[in-house]
């Protein structure tokens, strides 16, 4: 199955074709259209552009990866809500923000620089499943067992 992303402007972007995926991306695959029309892959100017609109309309956004671009778009758009009724969560894998590349100490001050911006932070997570709820909003599952539902305009922000 092919993933097709849209930018701002709702033109396809990027199809995800390699045989090697991220885990995380195939969720998304599988979900459907009702799902990966939510989801942008963050790429562009453009895509920021849609982001921090959402940011300013009191929209959510989730983006998951901890690395460096998803940590600073996680500052940005969390700076925007301070402003606004929206919001942001930032979901990875490991104990920190940019903790791959980090030494710990590091990674730990980052990861208080991003909460400190409004930032919601799940740590020690993978999304496992991804689905809608009867009023069109997305609804995380992750590998832990948590389970989160946005109440807001939703957009998800998949950081390779």
């Amino acid at each position: 199955m092919r993933m097709r992303l849209k930018d701002a402007a709702g033109r396809n972007t990027h199809t995800h074709t390699h045989t090697q995926r991220p885990k995380t991306l195939a969720v998304f695959e599988r979900a459907g259209s009702e799902v990966t029309d939510k989801v942008t892959l963050f790429r562009s100017v453009a895509d920021f552009q849609q982001l921090h609109e959402v940011a300013g309309k009191g929209g959510h956004i989730t983006i998951i990866g901890g690395g460096f671009l998803g940590s600073e778009l996680a500052c940005a758009l969390g700076y925007k809500t301070k402003s606004t009724k929206g919001s942001v969560t930032q979901v990875y894998p490991e104990y920190g923000n940019m903790a791959k590349v980090l030494p710990e100490y590091l990674s730990r001050w980052t990861t208080d620089k991003v909460k400190s911006e409004g930032v919601d932070i799940i740590t020690h997570s993978t999304v496992k499943d991804v689905t809608t709820t009867p009023d069109g909003k997305l609804k995380l599952s992750f590998d832990t067992g948590k389970e989160v539902g946005f109440i807001y305009t939703f957009s998800l922000v998949y950081t390779l």
